[in-house]
């Protein structure tokens, strides 16, 4: 069993920028920077900070983690696949490890440590969840990932784990107790990445050989084990795919539009846009991108993918869409429209800094109905995300 402990105002987060702890901006976005700036990133644990930036990529508000003491949370600074934070019913959780800066090979240890921030940015509205670190553990030796928060005390964390049994997959932590969701069958995947909620229904990323692409758990947002896992967009062999998001742009309850972040720098790579036709989930174009805002659908000297992804949809201006390249130091937050046709050019809105580096991003945290009283938020903001 984990422990669960509120944070002090005092003790938790640093606030640094120009916006001193402020509420989250409308049309905002937030995304998570690991690294201190000096030291180069390697595989020891290192600094994490959750930076909110208007769309034209000017930094709104800064939030530094502690890196030593007992609210220390920190990250690998080589793991690309850890840090991708994500926000759900006014509520932003980021993943991470309770170990000081400096600790070796941090992203195999034991300490992993879930954080959940109120949609104001205070840390007056933050809750610090310690993993367990005996017996049963989720992630067991390997990569924490991703979480996602249902309340103060609750959330989804995907990952993958070491040995046998397998302790990767979806858990589901309530109030310091976890549960492995997913099932861990034969032909089941236990290597996720990113972990989504759309429609009301729980989703993760994988690259699992047992299929590339989104997959669905269960039905709505299971709190048991053993939830078989459905490949629900299939990416095809050789995919990696990171982070997701999904559109229901008719209102009809069913997501007939996604878009992929797939981080190979090969042809395929890149931002992947998937529409759902007859029943069956077509891929209509990928797109890898350069450091000059071109695109290219083939492979080409200088051209990149992408991991993290977050967006918005509405009929009128089609998808707005926003993602952080591979770069592994000074990476970028770029800004991708698509109206219809295959985007031939992005705007790069910001980067990371040397020895810095963007894992994460989604729009900011804004209250669900029920958050605002939690939070002590009177204004309520809707976009056409299917969180």
């Amino acid at each position: 069993m984990s422990q669960s402990l509120t944070l002090a105002v005092a003790s938790a987060i640093a606030i640094s920028g120009s916006a001193m702890a402020g509420i989250f901006g409308s049309g905002n976005i937030v995304v998570e920077r690991v690294g201190n700036g000096t030291t180069t990133l390697s595989s020891a644990a290192t600094a994490v900070s959750v930076i909110e930036m208007n769309t034209a990529g000017v930094t709104q508000q800064q939030l530094d983690l502690p890196t030593s003491g007992g609210t220390q949370v920190t990250d690998s600074g080589s793991a690309t696949s850890n840090g991708y934070l994500n926000v759900y019913n006014g509520l932003l959780a980021v993943s991470g490890y309770n170990a000081a800066s400096g600790t070796a090979s941090v992203a195999s240890s034991n300490t992993k440590v879930g954080t959940v921030i109120g949609s104001d940015g205070s840390v007056a509205n933050a809750t610090r969840t310690l993993f367990p670190t005996s017996g049963t553990m989720p992630f067991t030796g390997n990569n924490f990932r991703s979480m996602i928060a249902t309340g103060a005390n609750t959330f989804y964390a995907s990952g993958t784990g070491s040995g046998t049994p397998s302790t990767g997959g979806v858990w589901y932590a309530n109030n310091g107790s976890f549960t492995q969701i997913s099932s861990t069958a034969t032909g089941q995947p236990t290597n996720m990445r990113n972990v989504e909620i759309y429609g009301g229904n729980l989703y993760t990323s994988s690259a699992a050989s047992t299929g590339n692409g989104v997959w669905q758990i269960g039905t709505g947002l299971a709190t048991t084990a053993g939830q078989t896992s459905t490949l629900l967009i299939n990416a095809g062999t050789g995919a990696s795919t990171y982070g997701f998001v999904l559109f229901d742009t008719n209102s009809d309850g069913t997501n007939d539009l996604a878009y992929l972040a797939d981080d190979r720098s090969t042809a395929g790579g890149g931002l992947q846009k998937w529409v759902l036709t007859g029943g069956t989930w077509t891929n209509s174009w990928s797109v890898l991108v350069n450091a000059t805002g071109e695109t290219s659908t083939t492979a080409a000297t200088g051209f990149a993918g992408i991991r993290g992804l977050t967006g918005t949809w509405d009929a009128l201006n089609g998808a707005q869409l926003f993602a952080t390249t591979t770069e592994t130091n000074n990476n970028r937050v770029i800004g991708f429209s698509d109206t219809g046709t295959t985007p031939t050019s992005f705007t790069n809105l910001a980067s990371a800094g040397t020895n810095y580096v963007f894992r994460g991003v989604d729009l900011t945290a804004v209250p669900a109905p029920g958050a605002a009283a939690l939070l002590g938020l009177a204004g309520l903001i809707t976009n056409r995300r299917r969180k």
